[in-house]
């Protein structure tokens, strides 16, 4: 079914500028209209009774100077005649006394006209002022004498009309005049306001993802529209940073899969293509070990992959974990070579916080791997529970190199590793400090490098649950 398509006087404007000027006329041509009725028939009621008292006053005028004159024929004054808001009529009172009388006060009289005249002002700017029935408004008795002819006092309200006419006119025009010059500023006004608008909206449509150092446009007024121009600027910065982020991450995990692989292929073409000199033991072992490591550094993508879609939100499948549980649990399963030593300090109360157990075991862990491999003699993990404060702070330290200042945040940037740790030839992708980080983070935590005399000491500061249960809970395998 086909929808018929509104007429184009009666379609909204598409432009935000043609809907607030449309809107803007619209009230002001309701507004003024009102006001332009009010006024009117107030002026209409005004002339109306302007005329009627007018009518009154000269009729009782003549009648009082007839009283004073007697019982003598008063003449009719010549003003009263030239009169031209008047009309004077002589009758007989007989006449007079034969009229029908329309309504109490009023006598309608027929001057050769049609008697359905209107005799009422009418709002018609176009009205002829020579068709209004004149009203009668007086009747006066120039003489005791009942043959003696009586004035009959009329309105013909002409004058009246008339003006009453050119002030539906004037009116009329100002309202069109007033509400065309709104409509005008309106326009001007809107244009005006949204030009910036229009300025963010093309530079943000030349935005694309080659091009997302560019910015949008901030006015110099500290208004709505400067501030989402702000709010933009700010989001495409963290969009570019983000970009940034995940173009560095696939190179760098390009690079990371591909020495595996290329050590695998060539292990593998070697052995085909020298089969008389090779050992299948010592090949199966080789690939078997580029066949881990590819594993591991999968592992580790895709943990970092799921962190980054879980961000800061309540992690799900989480629950209350005693983390000195944890620690002793994973301290008893770490394995030191023989020169380390492993010493550990937690409370003595259960430490409740809330997560999985599995990413806090891999926080721990990877920070225990980090230090095993530049450790000289000691590797220490202390726990320290602060409830007023409602938080736990874990650390592990080693007696190692140390972290040089400069690089405390770098080394939580995925596959970065120190020229120290090149040096030694570990075997790490890179990865294991931006997954504890990123677990912490997602744990509402922090990690960090703290001043310490010797080595590296990393401090993770987790949120508490207190108040939660944790028994029976410790080990969920989530």
């Amino acid at each position: 079914m086909t929808r018929r398509r509104r007429p184009a006087l009666l379609r909204r404007p598409a432009s935000m500028r043609g809907r607030l000027t449309l809107l803007t006329a619209v009230s002001a041509l309701l507004s003024l209209s009102v006001a332009a009725v009010i006024s009117v028939l107030a002026t209409r009621d005004h002339l109306f009774k302007e005329a009627h008292e007018y009518a009154k006053k000269a009729a009782n005028v003549v009648e009082a100077k007839a009283r004073k004159a007697g019982p003598d024929p008063y003449p009719v004054p010549d003003s009263l005649i030239a009169d031209p808001r008047l009309e004077v009529h002589t009758y007989t009172w007989s006449e007079v006394d034969s009229l029908e009388r329309e309504r109490p006060g009023t006598t309608r009289i027929s001057l050769g006209r049609d008697q359905e005249a209107p005799s009422w002002l009418s709002l018609r700017p176009w009205t002829d002022p020579a068709g209004r029935t004149p009203v009668p408004e007086a009747v006066l008795r120039l003489s005791t004498d009942d043959d003696y002819p009586v004035l009959v006092v009329f309105s013909p309200l002409r004058a009246e009309q008339a003006g009453l006419n050119a002030v539906v006119w004037s009116v009329a025009g100002s309202v069109v005049t007033v509400t065309a010059l709104m409509a005008a500023v309106a326009w001007y006004v809107a244009g005006r306001v949204l030009r910036p608008v229009e300025d963010i909206r093309s530079r943000f449509a030349d935005l694309t993802a080659h091009h997302l150092d560019r910015r949008v446009p901030v006015p110099r007024t500290d208004d709505e529209v400067a501030r989402l121009a702000r709010t933009m600027n700010t989001t495409l910065d963290r969009l570019e940073a983000n970009v940034d982020q995940q173009r560095r991450f696939v190179a760098d995990a390009s690079h990371e899969l591909r020495s595996p692989l290329t050590a695998l292929r060539a292990e593998l073409e070697i052995a085909l293509a020298h089969p008389e000199g090779t050992d299948l033991r010592d090949v199966v072992e080789a690939a078997l070990g580029d066949t881990r490591r590819l594993q591991h550094l999968t592992t580790d993508l895709l943990l970092l992959a799921r962190l980054d879609v879980s961000g800061a939100v309540r992690l799900p499948g989480g629950g209350p974990v005693d983390l000195a549980a944890l620690v002793r649990d994973e301290a008893a399963r770490f394995r030191a070579p023989q020169h380390l030593v492993l010493r550990v300090e937690t409370a003595g109360e259960p430490v409740p916080v809330h997560g999985q157990y599995a990413l806090l075991t891999r926080l721990l862990g990877n920070l225990l791997d980090n230090a095993r491999r530049y450790a000289v003699r000691t590797v220490e993990i202390g726990l320290v529970h602060d409830p007023a404060a409602r938080r736990a702070v874990l650390h592990v330290q080693d007696d190692g190199p140390g972290i040089a200042p400069a690089d405390r945040q770098r080394v939580f940037d995925r596959f970065t590793r120190l020229d120290d740790a090149r040096a030694r030839d570990t075997g790490g992708a890179g990865l294991g400090l931006a997954i504890a980080h990123r677990i912490a983070s997602a744990h509402h935590g922090t990690l960090e490098i703290a001043d310490s005399p010797r080595g590296a000491r990393f401090a993770a500061v987790l949120p508490t649950a207190a108040g939660e249960e944790t028994a029976g809970r410790s080990r969920d395998p989530a």
